[in-house]
């Protein structure tokens, strides 16, 4: 008894064409914040369904290397890179749909833009988050309930502003420097009440930068064995942090110097 095989409906696509589609899903997963173990895996799960055999894949946060059948390669630069788990988890799903019941070429690039545009969450949602848990932190950090509206306001001003400027071209450690700028703006307007308490406001809103889940990847990476993904990303949150660092203390540091008044 010979084995059945799943075959693809209509012709089948060119190597070319289908490897391309599959380096496609890759860069925007690697896009999207996900861990690079996550990243080659779906692309071999993809690979084989439209029969791209043998292929290889290297990828790290910044480049995405996949050697194909036939002695076919292709290096994509990744320059930009944001966090949207949502556009991660939507093509693993289709990448596994794929690897049992295989769609054409063309209805799979389809939904792969589809799930490119995937979003749980609508921007304003995110900002009244952001705002959201900020005031919750400035009162996890010794807060008076009085510091719980100013401390939101920051954190809804850091978010928009971070979303603002993540449509520009201003690079990532910048935007970063400049929304924890943004975000000490209520704390100084209010430093010289003594009713509120400025640092517990100012962290409330610049807690909404920090690259927690960008250090669990660097983690996560580590642990599968994938040192040079964690090394980068291990790094890149360290700039983060120092970026934001540098954007919360310049403010503060020239309000001191003017001699405002810090409880």
């Amino acid at each position: 008894m010979t084995k059945s095989t799943t075959r693809l409906p209509g012709p089948q696509p060119a190597p070319l064409d289908a490897l391309q589609a599959v380096v496609d899903a890759g860069v925007a997963m690697l896009m999207s914040g996900a861990e690079v173990s996550r990243v080659e895996d779906t692309m071999v799960r993809l690979a084989k369904a439209y029969r791209v055999e043998p292929v290889d894949v290297v990828a790290i946060p910044t480049a995405l290397f996949v050697a194909g059948p036939d002695g076919r390669s292709l290096v994509k630069r990744i320059s930009h890179r944001s966090v949207n788990l949502a556009v991660v988890a939507e093509i693993n799903q289709l990448s596994r749909n794929v690897a049992k019941n295989p769609i054409p070429l063309d209805e799979f690039r389809k939904q792969l833009e589809a799930a490119k545009q995937h979003a749980v969450y609508a921007p304003w949602l995110t900002i009244v988050f952001a705002a959201g848990a900020a005031g919750l932190i400035s009162q996890l950090m010794g807060g008076h309930l009085v510091d719980v509206v100013p401390a939101a306001v920051s954190g809804g001003l850091t978010q928009l502003v971070r979303r603002a400027l993540s449509f520009t071209r201003v690079p990532g450690n910048l935007s970063d420097m400049l929304s924890a700028i943004v975000a000490t703006i209520p704390a100084l307007s209010l430093a010289r009440f003594s009713v509120f308490q400025p640092g517990s406001i100012m962290v409330g809103g610049i807690m909404v930068l920090t690259p927690g889940l960008l250090f669990t990847s660097a983690v996560r990476d580590g642990i599968t064995g994938d040192l040079v993904s964690a090394s980068s990303r291990l790094l890149e949150a360290l700039l983060v942090g120092g970026a934001v660092a540098a954007g919360a203390s310049l403010p503060l540091y020239f309000y001191l110097h003017m001699g405002g008044r810090w409880p």
